[in-house]
């Protein structure tokens, strides 16, 4: 009887060996979810303060044109420079991010 309560004694050491590496596992892919999940949420957040700017948006302001992508996608208030190109095609360009609108004739 011995022998069988050494053989299951061993097999339960096993098993709890085999439980707490994957327990060890289990916690590095859960702080990889944490950190991927914190991520998300930042972005969530991020995205929809953005979205939610559009109610604060002034495309004018002292009759300096305002660049949309800088307000919604980043908070900042950037002028719209006019590039006068001298044909029919002048624009508006952000030289913060690059954004340009067509000057409408």
């Amino acid at each position: 009887m011995v022998g069988f309560r050494e053989t299951l004694t061993h097999e339960a050491g096993e098993l709890a060996f085999a439980e707490e590496r994957r327990a060890a596992a289990l916690r590095r892919k859960l702080a990889l979810h944490d950190e991927t999940g914190a991520k998300l949420k930042s972005d969530v957040d991020h995205a929809a303060s953005a979205a939610a700017r559009i109610h604060r948006y002034q495309p004018v302001i002292d009759e300096t044109p305002q660049c949309p992508h800088c307000w919604i996608l980043r908070a900042k208030k950037e002028p719209l420079s006019n590039q006068e190109s001298g044909g029919k095609n002048d624009l508006f360009k952000c030289r913060e991010c690059g954004y340009e609108v067509p000057l409408e004739p």
